[in-house]
């Protein structure tokens, strides 16, 4: 299969399960962990979780004009915990970094942080992880939360 087909595919089937209510049948979760095995489909498929149409590399590090779903958000964790229940632990390592970096986004850097040790847990070498626990290491902050029309809100901060 080519590489764009791919890529498309599993965009399709993200797409499916966020619009969803429900989880997935258990055969479409195990594809979705094997779409994110490969960086550049991972990548696309956690662009895919804001709901925002603006340029991946904005959506990924928060950083974008539109503030982002944040129920979809927080299915889409539901969905990836749901899938790391299935994930063989050679496997969980872009899982529990996706989950890891929804933390981020979310301003949640020491729950981010505990995803990512696991991850690297699983797989020391898992690039994605190590660059995404520096990136919390050096203080950096998601975009979204520097600006209170975009930045996550828990019931806490409801009036």
């Amino acid at each position: 299969m080519h590489p764009k087909e791919a890529t498309e595919q599993a965009h399709r089937l993200w797409t499916i399960m966020l619009d969803s209510t429900e989880y997935p049948a258990d055969e479409d979760t195990l594809d979705l962990i094997a779409y994110f095995q490969i960086p550049h489909i991972r990548d696309q498929l956690m662009a895919d979780i804001p709901g925002i149409d603006e340029p991946p590399q904005h959506i990924l590090f928060a950083q974008t004009h539109a503030a982002p779903n944040w129920s979809r958000i927080e299915w889409a964790k539901q969905l990836l915990t749901h899938a790391y229940t299935l994930t063989s632990p050679e496997h969980a390592a872009p899982i529990l970094t996706t989950i890891g970096y929804i933390n981020w986004w979310e301003g949640r850097g020491s729950k981010a942080y505990q995803y990512l040790q696991l991850a690297l847990d699983n797989d020391p070498g898992y690039r994605f992880a190590r660059l995404s626990d520096q990136m919390l290491g050096a203080g950096i902050i998601a975009g979204w939360n520097t600006n209170k029309d975009t930045a996550y809100k828990t019931h806490l901060d409801m009036p």
